[in-house]
């Protein structure tokens, strides 16, 4: 019994088809660019990574949701870097220089490992942005309620360490499923040697028991790689996602509830056109601005871990669901349009892979100050713009200038904005 036979057929599809004769056509006019461009993510990709874990993993970053950022960099990077070996191996070498060395038993074991790196690196990264989800839902959630559960590092180790052991643990199946066979070189790529003809070469294949018990093993890795690593995740990320959605608009409408019941600021009256500066009251300045700071920094935090959740969205549903599809469909689908289609899905793996370092630098002032700190020599620090005075940890008010347009018997007046204004701290 082979592989093909293992399929649970529930829709067959037709031997030839223009369908067929499309993707084929996007195959061949893909495949050339695509090892030069994943070469060139991959590279990019890992050292992008490495960077966030060496920017996350300073104290002053050591925040949950960093400590998860660092774990998922961390995965990506061993995907990334096996790839890069993978790649460059096979692309420019064995199959170029047919020899015995590039197909050796080494080189087989490093498939196998790269093949359950890449799918446990993956699917725990995957995982690791649903604990991320998680997590950032039970601190707001929880935010302004001391009762409450109060998320911390070690909540984040202890979901970092269950998510991997659960990720491991769940592919246990796939480990069961590849064995190495030796097969004859000129089977594998062509030999120009006449000397080397007869040669061995070691490849992975399927183990007899994948395919034993009416393919037991082979069902489970299909439904755990298509179900567990794919689509459930995908489904509780778009939950979270509405979850989150729903929270920043709640917050939102209760920050300009605040604002709009803290501005009791009545401009003194005034004479002779002299302008006017309006502010609040102390004490509710005070509280609406540091409110309102604190607000703004948690929407900017919780709009980045979206763009991750959606990136992770886009690129992994579509796999997950032409997964469930090769599996449940006759083996004309994988053979003509999953495979077919196999480097655009590992091009969008890529590129998932490599976004999150765009993220950071795009919508976090602070990853960019530290990666700042960290990477540029401090004799280049004077080509930059100079940093503002104010702290994060400060609250500051906007003062705006008004000048009275009319005056009334009983000696109020009526006010125009000027164009300018002034950002004072406030002191608490």
């Amino acid at each position: 019994m082979d592989a093909d036979q293992c399929q649970t057929v529930l829709v067959h599809l037709p031997n030839h088809s223009v369908v067929y004769d499309f993707f084929r056509e996007v195959h061949l006019f893909y495949k050339p660019i695509h090892t030069y461009l994943s070469i060139i993510m991959c590279i990019f990709g890992t050292v992008a990574n490495f960077c966030n874990i060496v920017v996350l993993t300073r104290r002053q970053m050591r925040t949950p949701v960093n400590m998860i950022l660092t774990a998922m960099a961390c995965c990506d990077t061993v995907v990334l870097f096996s790839n890069l070996i993978y790649t460059t191996h096979y692309s420019f070498v064995a199959f170029k220089h047919c020899h015995p060395r590039h197909w050796s038993y080494g080189w087989a074991l490093f498939l196998i490992a790269h093949a359950h790196l890449s799918l446990v690196g993956h699917s725990s990264s995957v995982w690791l942005s649903v604990m991320l989800a998680l997590l950032r839902y039970m601190t707001l959630r929880s935010r302004g309620n001391s009762a409450g559960t109060q998320i911390g590092l070690k909540h984040s180790y202890l979901a970092i360490g269950g998510t991997i052991c659960f990720v491991a643990v769940v592919n246990a199946p796939n480990f069961l499923t590849y064995k190495i066979h030796e097969i004859r070189l000129n089977d594998t790529c062509v030999v120009r040697d006449p000397a080397l003809l007869g040669a061995a070469a070691y490849l992975p294949g399927i183990a007899e028991i994948a395919l034993a018990k009416h393919c037991l093993v082979f069902r489970l890795v299909f439904w755990i790689s298509g179900l567990v690593f794919k689509v459930i995740p995908c489904c509780l990320l778009s939950l979270f996602v509405w979850l989150l959605l729903g929270i920043l608009k709640e917050v939102k409408a209760n920050r300009e509830r605040l604002l709009k019941n803290s501005h009791h600021a009545i401009p003194p009256a005034s004479s002779n056109g002299k302008v006017v500066l309006v502010a609040h009251d102390k004490h509710h300045r005070t509280s609406s601005v540091r409110g309102t700071g604190r607000g703004e920094r948690a929407d900017r935090t919780t709009n980045m871990l979206l763009a991750i959740v959606f990136v992770m969205l886009f690129t992994e549903m579509p796999q997950g669901i032409m997964a469930l599809l090769s599996g449940m469909i006759s083996q004309e689908f994988r053979r003509h349009i999953y495979n077919n289609l196999g480097d655009l899905l590992d091009l969008f793996s890529l590129c998932e892979a490599c976004m999150s370092f765009i993220i950071y630098c795009s919508m976090s002032g602070q990853f960019r100050n530290e990666f700042r700190r960290v990477f540029i020599p401090k004799s280049m620090h004077c080509l930059e713009r100079p940093p503002s005075i104010r702290r994060p940890s400060d609250a500051y008010t906007k003062m705006t200038y008004l000048r009275p347009t009319d005056m009334y018997e009983n000696g109020s007046s009526t006010y125009s904005e000027l164009d300018k204004n002034a950002v004072v701290k406030v002191e608490l």
